[in-house]
């Protein structure tokens, strides 16, 4: 429980402080990473997945002219960090999802429009489009992101039952 709140500090210093406090949105990403540390090393390549995969939507979405973030007409980078420690935090925290999908799916669906309309009313991204559109979009984006995140961590599960 601790790393959802550090991630909500570092959620609101990325979103909120952008370039101006990427130092210290970084060190805690730092904080997040060690104080998991043997747990996400374990699953290194599907945490670095997941972070591409994030990033990928991301792009994707500006490329769609959904949403454009502040000061770059791509991601800017305090995006990236909050996508490491979105990833971390999520590996950690959710894996009381593990195999459940639709769960998953519908928490996307609600949750994950909300963090980028917040985004929005703090300045960090304006919408390109129509505000139905953006959360139409999003909904699905994050709702797909979160199943993703639910296989992954149900594929680690059975690689570490295996070699038990």
């Amino acid at each position: 429980m601790v790393h959802f709140f550090l991630f909500d500090l570092i959620w609101f210093l990325a979103v909120w402080g952008r370039e101006q406090w990427l130092w210290l949105t970084i060190g805690l990403v730092v904080v997040l990473y060690l104080s998991a540390w043997r747990y996400l090393w374990a699953r290194r390549r599907t945490l670095a997945l997941y972070i591409v995969l994030g990033l990928a939507a991301e792009y994707l979405v500006v490329q769609a002219g959904i949403i454009s973030f502040t000061g770059t007409d791509h991601l800017p980078w305090w995006l990236v960090v909050l996508w490491f420690g979105f990833a971390a935090m999520a590996m950690v925290v959710f894996t009381w999802l593990r195999e459940r999908y639709v769960l998953a799916a519908i928490a996307g669906l609600v949750f994950g429009p909300v963090t980028y309309f917040a985004g929005v009313g703090l300045g960090a991204a304006q919408l390109e489009v129509d505000a139905f559109w953006v959360g139409v979009t999003y909904s699905l984006v994050w709702a797909l992101l979160m199943m993703v995140l639910v296989y992954l961590l149900a594929r680690d599960t059975d690689k570490e039952q295996r070699y038990v």
